[in-house]
């Protein structure tokens, strides 16, 4: 029995963000297991929004990448804040995928890994043209976000949400990286996994040495990540107010950025950096004294579970988690994280202080977070059981 896969992405290597790392630990791993594998992706953008240098091909571009058979498609690059252009970009984007992919060879399942939620029904009418298995790796409950920021969508938000079930139920298979998401589709279908995210055995090893706290100047509360409406990081600038005497450091790039350098201009505890490659970001972990997540109140807290949280633990930081929800309260209970409830910057100064002023107690609870990264969050041992599922798919007689 040929193992075989096809895996559409929006991102992928040599992005950074979570959903490149997840889509490019998918395909490597696949490969390395055995299976022919074959992406499909846009010429890497994300997240300066511009192609990266020596990526500007005439497409699509193929490329063979650790085993990996990547096919890059140009990308339409519109205004991130712009939500009608980016799903316009998304539906160009997935009519490109759909042509293209008509043309390549058939694979036994395909993998359609979100948050371009267009790119579902793409995927699953092109399963059905070429009768290959249906899988939807569900990163984000993107059609939910209008509803969430409050924005007025005339109704549009669940047509799109109603389309999603329809897709979800056909699915042979869906894996989640969060249980909130996982939740949110077992009831549709019972063939939804948890496939968490973590961080590798190789980001593991980099970090095993990183000093907890650094004895260098000022304590440094570092925040990594994307500068995004659902992540609230004008809490954290409002939390830099309150303490004048901590050094702030963001790095990261997103559309809410131009809006957080104008809050906090007049701050000169406060720090911007762009993205930076993954040695350098480990030069700044070595140097933080606390590393902060933040999610923005309301019904994505219950649901999202920052990524970035594992990275912090896994490199031996003690970490502060503004949210709430099942990962604020395993966090809590298990004594991994000083939680505070969202969009309090009162709340979050008093925890980042609590971490910094009691430095014993911050590096237990650093080394119990690390003991469970090393346990339950090694991105290897995740997808042996990724794997197991998807050769149980592979096992049906026909596709769905």
């Amino acid at each position: 029995m040929e193992k075989s896969i096809l895996i559409i992405s929006s991102h992928y290597y040599p992005e950074t963000g979570a959903g490149a790392k997840r889509a490019t630990s998918f395909a490597e791993f696949l490969a390395q297991k055995g299976w022919k594998v074959a992406v499909i992706t846009a010429l890497p953008n994300y997240p300066f929004n511009e192609i990266y240098e020596g990526y500007d091909q005439e497409t699509p571009y193929i490329n063979f990448e650790n085993g990996v058979r990547v096919v890059r498609l140009k990308p339409v690059l519109v205004p991130r804040e712009n939500l009608v252009l980016r799903i316009v970009a998304e539906f160009i984007f997935s009519l490109r995928v759909l042509f293209v992919a008509l043309k390549l060879k058939k694979a036994r399942v395909l993998l359609v890994t979100t948050p371009y939620m267009l790119l579902a029904p793409a995927g699953y009418l092109l399963s059905k043209l070429k009768k290959m298995t249906f899988a939807w790796d569900v990163r984000d409950l993107t059609w939910l976000y209008p509803r969430y920021t409050g924005k007025r969508t005339f109704g549009v938000d669940k047509v799109f949400e109603l389309m999603m079930k329809l897709i979800a139920r056909k699915a042979g298979m869906i894996v989640a990286p969060v249980q909130g998401i996982v939740n949110y589709f077992k009831e549709i279908n019972s063939k939804t996994f948890l496939v968490p995210n973590g961080v590798s055995s190789e980001f593991l090893a980099k970090v095993k040495d990183l000093p907890v706290y650094s004895s260098e100047g000022r304590p440094l509360v570092l925040y990594a990540g994307l500068f995004g409406y659902m992540q609230g990081l004008s809490t954290l600038i409002d939390t830099a107010k309150k303490l004048p005497e901590y050094d702030f450091l963001l790095i990261g790039d997103g559309p809410e950025r131009a809006r957080l350098m104008e809050q906090s201009k007049n701050l000169s505890n406060v720090k911007f950096m762009p993205y930076v490659h993954h040695e350098m970001l480990l030069e700044y972990y070595k140097k933080a004294t606390v590393c902060v997540s933040l999610l923005r109140p309301g019904e994505i807290s219950q649901i999202a579970e920052p990524s970035k949280v594992w990275e912090y633990m896994a490199a031996g930081k003690p970490v502060v988690y503004c949210g709430q929800g099942p990962l604020a309260k395993f966090l809590e209970e298990k004594g991994l994280a000083v939680v505070c409830p969202p969009g309090d910057a009162e709340a979050l100064a008093f925890a980042i202080k609590k971490v910094i002023d009691s430095p014993t107690e911050a590096e237990e609870m650093a080394k119990r977070a690390r003991d469970f990264v090393e346990k339950e969050r090694v991105r290897e041992n995740i997808l042996e059981d990724f794997v197991i599922e998807l050769e149980k798919l592979l096992s049906m007689k026909s596709p769905i």
